[in-house]
């Protein structure tokens, strides 16, 4: 083989690695357009509750405030990757610290953070379902009682319920093995919620026009299936939203939903004007798109000799309020 089509133990640059040492290359934050306005999100500090009055009217009086958005501007509309389950703003509900309320514009970040603590809500508090293994139980309160009715569930469910995708596989007869077996061995495993600590936080920059069409940059790795889930959440067409590449700064599988971008559209097309929108750390923790706690029991059965005679595994995700940021199942 010629030297040229060698590859193993030849150093390969990085095609993009002179604009990144550079500080050429182009991220959603560093995204600037003509009248650009900044966006900032009123999060839930509660887990869980209804929302009783909420009142903007103060902040939209605010000099340099230009949109201020509610769920009430969008009533109904939900968004996910593949379940679509959540409210694009509260619906008159929260279900977890940090869930989306509201949403403004301003003229610069300073006047959009002074106009989130203008924004008065009422909540009435209702006791969170934190424990997986609780919210399994018959009885236990519903999160989404109208669960059977969201777009997306992997199968139908036979009744409400908050595991919304079970599944199964196997091989054999396991209890006949655990009978054979001289020595069954059984553990409980659990793993928490781990944030990927990517350095750029989450970031976007949308432009909506008045006929409904829009420009997005944002930091997301599949822009195609983002455009998909942002479109069917607003009832748009897709070929209506086109997403402008950009580099990211990190993803390590956090970086692959829509996170704030219909937010973010519903604000450019009530201001009329292009809208940036970037998380700050304690968003990222406490509503970013963490990988998911997890319980895994294992059970095994073995002979004397060694010989691996059943084995059986059952695994409980964890996936929060709700199961809009999960990308898959099998």
């Amino acid at each position: 083989m010629a030297a040229s089509k060698q590859v193993v133990g030849n150093p390969t640059p990085r095609v993009e690695g002179e604009l990144k040492v550079s500080g050429k290359a182009k991220y959603a934050v560093d995204v600037t357009l003509p009248g650009m306005l900044w966006g900032k999100l009123y999060r839930s500090p509660i887990a869980s509750g209804k929302i009783k009055r909420i009142d903007v009217s103060k902040a939209e009086a605010l000099p340099g405030v230009h949109a201020v958005v509610t769920g009430e501007d969008c009533t109904g509309l939900r968004i996910g990757r593949r379940l679509y389950d959540m409210p694009i703003l509260a619906d008159g509900e929260v279900r977890f610290i940090g869930e989306k309320v509201a949403a403004v514009a301003a003229d610069n970040e300073s006047i959009a953070e002074e106009a989130l603590n203008l924004i008065e809500v009422e909540f009435e508090e209702t006791e969170p379902l934190l424990d997986p293994l609780e919210a399994m139980k018959p009885g236990a309160k519903l999160l989404h009682p109208d669960v059977m009715n969201y777009k997306g569930l992997p199968k139908a469910l036979e009744a409400p319920s908050n595991e919304f995708v079970y599944v199964t596989w196997g091989k054999g007869d396991p209890e006949e093995g655990f009978r054979q077996a001289d020595l069954i061995v059984e553990n409980t495993f659990t793993t928490p919620v781990v944030h990927q600590s990517y350095i750029e936080p989450h970031s976007c920059v949308v432009s909506a026009a008045t006929d409904g069409s829009a420009e997005f940059w944002s930091c997301s790795k599949v822009p195609y299936g983002v455009r998909e889930q942002v479109a069917n959440a607003l009832k748009l067409p897709p070929e209506k939203l086109n997403f402008n590449p950009v580099y990211i700064g990190g993803d390590f599988g956090g970086k692959g939903d829509f996170m704030d971008l219909a937010v973010v559209y519903l604000l450019s097309k009530k201001a009329g004007r292009p809208v940036k929108l970037v998380m700050d750390y304690e968003e990222e923790f406490v509503a970013g798109n963490p990988r998911h706690a997890s319980i895994i029991h294992v059970k095994t059965g073995v002979k004397k000799d060694g010989t691996l005679v059943a084995h059986r595994m059952s695994f409980i995700f964890d996936s929060g309020a709700y199961g809009a940021t999960r990308a898959r199942w099998t």
